[in-house]
């Protein structure tokens, strides 16, 4: 014997039901996830740029380099950067300064990551 189907128990059908959850779980999940992940990209290309400062001033700290051969290496691998030199009689060290700004996607400011490299003379 089958039972009559009753108006209150299930009205409608459920398909498509998937398919709106899916969007109404990934879309909001998405916003949130894809700021953290440009943040990464930015700190990692912080990184890298770091490792630029510092092989621009290990080059202007070699012995034989004189400062337009360390100010060319400059222009060529960082045109923003800026090469300081601290010369004097007991101490010799070349510091590389730059900066990392970039904007993310639905963040409210520009992120702005200061980098600096740094290297002793050779005697």
């Amino acid at each position: 014997m089958q039972y009559p189907r009753l108006l209150l128990s299930n009205p409608r059908s459920d398909s498509g039901s998937a398919v709106s959850d899916f969007v109404l779980l990934v879309v909001p999940a998405s916003l949130l996830w894809l700021p953290l992940i440009e943040l990464f990209g930015i700190y990692q290309g912080a990184i890298v740029k770091e490792q630029v400062s510092y092989e621009i001033a290990r080059f202007a700290s070699l012995a034989d380099i004189s400062l337009d051969q360390a100010l060319d290496y400059k222009q060529f691998e960082d045109p923003l950067a800026q090469l300081t030199s601290n010369i004097n009689q007991t101490s010799c060290s070349f510091l590389v300064s730059t900066e990392l700004k970039k904007s993310i996607t639905f963040w409210f400011e520009s992120i702005e990551v200061p980098i600096q490299g740094r290297a002793t003379c050779e005697k």
